[in-house]
């Protein structure tokens, strides 16, 4: 590939070029690098010798480790520049940090992040082309008490509410009991959602109806105490009153509660108060015994926006050999 030449803005006998590698591949200026993911940075003289420099980046972008091979961890999206000194000469590269990005259809796909979290999107989930990102992020609020932040990133469209459920996982690495968040920004909180521990993959996956920001935290909140039968409990909307649906969504949250299973499949339908399903959210879907989390767009099935009025939310819940169901009265004002 094509050498990386920059002006000099101190001049000096010695000029210099600097290179980064993606792994072994040397890639080419604007440096456009991809949130979560790690670089090698390397300085070469004039006479094609490796030079030891001074590595600084301008913008909250990432951060630089040094050592025998020095390495650019990209962070947080946006632009900058990389800088670079040696013996008082100085360059600077633009540099660029992007999310993760796959453009995913109505077939379904997933996207893989090298934050070690990935989003899995079944046939249907879409219902046009879209591209999907994944980048990290600042935290938006403080965690729960006694939780720690792991790993907090953003899923992008952010608005996007799907037709069907995707899957979302993140790898855990050595920190123990994770759980998974989601950030209601309306309510400004932090909701678990509860999901599925794959010890041997170190990994949690939970069910999801729509993206935006998420994080791991532990350790884990202590068990709930199980009910001798399958429950809906604690049924929360915010807002409220679903004012402006076409600026906001609508975050609903609940519990399922069963005394042996770890599953349950969850339909969550919306009715007119005349009788008449409107939208529905869930069919039939899996989702884990403990915090769930859904969003609504305001949108009907037919992707109309809904009039100003009363709705009716209807939860239904079932296991091999149970079944419940719950209601919750729903205020749009537009």
């Amino acid at each position: 590939m094509a050498a990386l030449h920059i002006t000099t803005i101190n001049a000096a006998s010695d000029t210099f070029e600097i290179q980064v590698f993606d792994e072994k591949v040397k890639i080419l200026p604007p440096y456009r690098l991809t949130s979560g993911k790690q670089y090698r940075l390397q300085v070469v003289s004039s006479d094609n010798q490796t030079r030891s420099a001074q590595w600084f980046i301008a913008g909250n972008l990432g951060r630089i480790t040094t050592g025998e091979a020095p390495i650019l961890t990209a962070v947080f999206a946006g632009e900058g520049s990389l800088i670079c000194r040696v013996d008082g000469t100085e360059q600077r590269a633009k540099l660029s940090v992007v999310p993760a990005t796959k453009i995913i259809d109505s077939g379904g796909g997933k996207l893989e992040s090298p934050i070690a979290v990935a989003i899995t999107l079944p046939k249907s989930a879409l219902a046009t082309e879209q591209q999907i990102g994944i980048e990290i992020v600042t935290p938006p609020g403080l965690p729960p008490a006694a939780q720690q932040f792991v790993r907090v990133i953003r899923i992008s469209p952010e608005r996007l509410v799907l037709k069907r459920s995707a899957q979302i996982t993140f790898r855990f690495g050595t920190d123990a009991n994770p759980q998974i968040y989601f950030w209601e920004s309306f309510g400004k909180r932090w909701v678990p959602l509860r999901g599925s521990v794959n010890a041997n993959e170190s990994s949690v996956t939970a069910s999801i109806n729509h993206f935006g920001i998420y994080t791991l935290m532990a350790p884990v909140p202590k068990n709930m105490k199980r009910t001798d039968r399958l429950q809906i409990q604690n049924i929360k909307l915010s807002p409220r009153v679903f004012f402006a649906p076409d600026m906001h969504r609508l975050t609903i949250t609940y519990q399922l509660n069963a005394p042996n299973a770890t599953q349950a499949f969850v339909t969550m339908d919306i009715f007119d108060l005349r009788g008449r399903r409107i939208r529905r959210l869930l069919a039939d879907t899996q989702r884990y015994i403990g915090a769930n989390i859904a969003q609504w767009d305001g949108l009907t099935d037919d992707g109309r926006l809904v009039r100003n009025g009363r709705y009716l939310l209807v939860i239904g819940a079932r296991t091999t050999s149970q079944h419940a169901m719950q209601r919750k009265l729903i205020v749009v004002f537009k």
